[in-house]
């Protein structure tokens, strides 16, 4: 930054970044309170008083001096410091004296003659090694504008200015923009200084071929084809940042760095395509998990799963997942493929063999399985699938009157829409979860309907900016069955344990037929609230309330909610909380137990 005079007036040195860093070394520090009470801040007067609280915030304390001449030095460097915080503020000739005092005791203070406070008079961009097209030479002149004629002359609009300068460059194609330093003329006879940005915009570039290393299992052409640019597109920072992303995503690669080729030797024309550099290093193709879940009502369950990724070299994966639990077991297997025909194109077949044994029913089967699902947006996605299956259902009703089991072929389709406006699935702060079912399906065998069901649930989290130390959570969950009595089991409703309203028995809360045997509603309600409260790294707890019950009509049961309440603990782990719950119902009923333990991974929503 260059500074100096004019008209024969009195130079004025104008050096705004050196004192916006002089502000951060001199930014508050901890000194012991001694001696004899004079330490803290060294007293300042004289500063308009517009300016005192920040520079009181930015201000160190110094120990109490135990000679003069340490009382003269905390002065001096005192106004040092002072003096560049003024000229940062667009005082650039304030008289600053430092004053130090004293025998056996001694004192030290700064007094201050602000001066005039300068204004810009006008702010130029001067372009040293090329000139940009015109569209973008005008783009750049309207960032000037927060230093408009007569505004004050404060350092951080020239700061902020000037990196918003090479940022607009760079997105308009030019990778090499930099910036030198601002010239600054300050006359002290106006009290305005004039600015001149220098600006090196280098050639304009495009996206050219990828160079790519470190491949072993993964096909090239997977990789290229996460690329969000077409050939020859003009280069934007914000898409070579967006590839970098996508190569995380895939969750392939233990490191991913890509880089934008320099110019090419000799005459490069504006524009010309340059070569990205791509250095990967794949990760363990395959992984093994465990998991375990406890409550009092639903019994014990662990599971595990079995990974292979990157299967066929195109980011797919294979998965097999099994649980043995009190209610419920279950095998499957799943091929994912992502990106197909386009990026965030997911297709995923499955099938599955499983075996449930509730209170209400006892249901085995498999089916198979395919979705396909979009990313619409970064936090939107929708999805359609379709299933096939065989179930053998004994129902509470049937277990009753020593019926048999009815033998059902079940098809439904599915579709889906899901925002995710969070950043951690499993431990949500800020933001919004939701999502929307819709389920049609027909029944044969021994029960032929054909029936409709939808589903909806949205969370909402909030710390009311705590940084994640205080957490509001709310939510709210919905469905409702249309079409004759009939659906399988495992599509009806149900309401009650650590995943609906906790304090009562898994599926208690739901409806039942005249020997109070469970049947399973057509309609849901459920709500929850949760105040959640970390209190070290590791350490966090919770109190919440519960509401809800599932319904024998379509319409949701609003006359007949039970409420629970209680509280609980968060351990806090690399891959999400630990939850242990304890619950209460509110308006206990015959044959509810007093309280539920519910262990598990995650929040419970």
């Amino acid at each position: 930054m260059a500074f100096g005079g004019r008209h024969g007036s009195r130079a004025v040195r104008v050096l705004w970044v050196l004192g916006l860093s002089l502000c951060a070394i001199f930014a508050p520090a901890s000194f012991a309170q001694q001696g004899n009470g004079l330490a803290g801040r060294v007293p300042v007067l004289g500063v308009p008083e517009k300016l005192q609280s920040d520079l009181k915030q930015i201000m160190r304390e110094e120990p109490a001096p135990t000679t003069l001449f340490e009382a003269r030095r905390q002065a001096e460097r005192t106004a040092t410091f002072v003096a560049t915080f003024l000229e940062s503020e667009g005082y650039y000739q304030a008289d600053v004296q430092p004053v130090a005092e004293g025998v056996d005791t001694f004192t030290r203070a700064v007094n201050v003659t602000p001066g005039p406070l300068f204004t810009y008079s006008s702010a130029r961009i001067d372009y040293l090694d090329a000139t940009p097209d015109d569209t973008t030479r005008t783009e750049l002149s309207s960032l000037l504008a927060p230093l408009d004629p007569g505004i004050p002359a404060r350092a951080q609009p020239v700061i902020e200015t000037g990196d918003a300068l090479v940022a607009r460059l760079r997105n308009a194609g030019y990778p090499d923009a930099k910036a030198d330093p601002v010239d600054a003329l300050a006359d002290a006879a106006t009290g305005e200084v004039e600015l001149a940005f220098k600006l090196r915009p280098g050639l304009r570039a495009s996206f050219g071929t990828l160079k790519i290393s470190g491949l072993e299992a993964t096909n090239q052409q997977f990789i290229e084809n996460l690329r969000p640019w077409k050939a020859n597109e003009r280069y934007t920072p914000a898409k070579l940042d967006e590839f970098r992303s996508r190569l995380a995503e895939t969750g392939l690669f233990d490191s991913a760095a890509v880089k934008f080729g320099e110019p090419a030797t000799g005459a490069d024309p504006a524009g010309a395509p340059r070569e990205i550099s791509v250095e990967l290093k794949e990760r363990e193709r395959r992984t093994i998990a465990l998991g375990a879940s406890a409550s009092t009502s639903e019994g014990v369950g662990v599971d595990g799963e079995w990974e292979l990724r990157n299967f066929s070299g195109w980011g797919d994966s294979l998965t097999v997942a099994g649980q043995i639990a009190t209610l419920q077991r279950r095998v499957g297997v799943d091929y994912r493929r992502p990106h197909i025909g386009k990026y965030g194109r997911t297709l995923t077949v499955g099938a599955e063999v499983e075996d449930f044994e509730t209170d209400a029913f006892d249901q085995s089967g498999a089916n198979i399985n395919a979705t396909l699902e979009e990313q619409l947006t970064p936090r939107l996605r929708a999805s359609l699938g379709m299933e096939a299956g065989f179930a053998s259902i004994l129902d509470a009703q049937s277990k009753i009157l020593g019926a048999g089991r009815r033998d059902v072929y079940i098809l439904s389709g599915t579709g889906t829409a899901e925002y995710v406006g969070v950043r951690d699935i499993l431990d949500p702060i800020n933001g919004l979860r939701a999502r929307v079912t819709v389920e049609p399906g027909v029944t044969a065998g021994d029960t032929n309907i054909v029936y409709g069901r939808i589903s909806g649930e949205a969370s909402i989290y909030s710390d009311f900016g705590t940084e994640g130390n205080f957490v509001g959570a709310l939510r709210g969950r919905l469905g409702t069955i249309i079409g004759p009595n009939g659906a399988p089991p495992d599509r009806l409703f149900f309401a009650g344990g650590g995943g609906s309203v906790r304090g009562y028995e898994y599926q208690s809360i739901s409806p039942r037929d005249g020997t109070g045997a469970l049947v399973g509603g057509r309609s849901l309600l459920e709500m929850s609230a949760e105040v959640r409260y970390r209190a070290s790294d590791t350490l966090g707890y919770v109190a919440f309330i519960d509401g809800g019950a599932a319904g024998s009509n379509v319409e949701p049961p609003l006359d007949t909610l039970s409420y629970g309440a209680g509280v609980g603990v968060r351990y806090y782990t690399g891959f999400g909380p630990l939850r242990a719950d304890i619950a209460v119902p509110l308006n206990k009923q015959e044959g509810d137990a007093d309280f539920q333990v519910y262990i598990s991974i995650g929040q419970a929503f």
